[in-house]
């Protein structure tokens, strides 16, 4: 049992770097699909309020809830963790894309900055990096959660995505060392 457990975490990891790896090289980005939008667009198209819903789709307390009320079956329990499970996974993929998206326009912007704006690059790699196994982790968790072992947190997730959106909004086109 311990061999099989063993085995299927370091395949899990072996995925979740492969997959990060995929992530981070910028595989099917919304760029690439031509979806790359203004930054005057940024506060309407991607706003980190759009995911706050994500941090208690997944509640158990809700499950607990509709456990307690006469006439619940376990079908409708289970439905309901199944449609909820559902909703979570676009909510994820939404957030995946306007996660790429916005560090895209970070990108964009700083290559139209006058000056070098390598300090913002570093950071965003850093960043990417961060969201990638956070998504990883969220992923891993779901799964979890299917068999009932695990709750799944996203509040680290839509924290990097509110930080990103943060940057973007004030960004300044000059680093704060060429201002003096």
């Amino acid at each position: 049992m311990t061999l099989i457990l063993a085995s299927l975490t370091i395949l899990l990891a072996l995925g979740a770097v492969i997959g990060a790896i995929h992530y981070l090289a910028g595989g099917q980005s919304p760029a690439r699909r031509g979806r790359l939008f203004a930054p005057a667009e940024w506060p309407a198209e991607l706003s980190a309020d759009r995911y706050r819903p994500m941090l208690r789709l997944l509640d158990e307390g809700d499950i607990a809830f509709l456990r307690s009320q006469p006439g619940a079956t376990a079908e409708m329990v289970e439905r309901l963790r199944w449609q909820r499970y559902l909703v979570f996974r676009r909510y994820l993929r939404g957030l995946q894309e306007d996660f790429e998206r916005a560090c895209e326009m970070l990108m964009l912007l700083a290559a139209q900055s006058q000056c070098d704006r390598g300090d913002i690059l570093r950071a965003l790699m850093a960043r990417r990096l961060k969201f990638s196994l956070a998504v990883v982790r969220v992923h891993w968790r779901l799964v979890l959660y299917r068999w009932k072992v695990a709750r799944v947190p996203a509040d680290r997730l839509v924290g990097l995505f509110e930080s990103l959106q943060l940057e973007l909004l004030a960004f300044d086109p000059a680093p704060q060392n060429a201002r003096a």
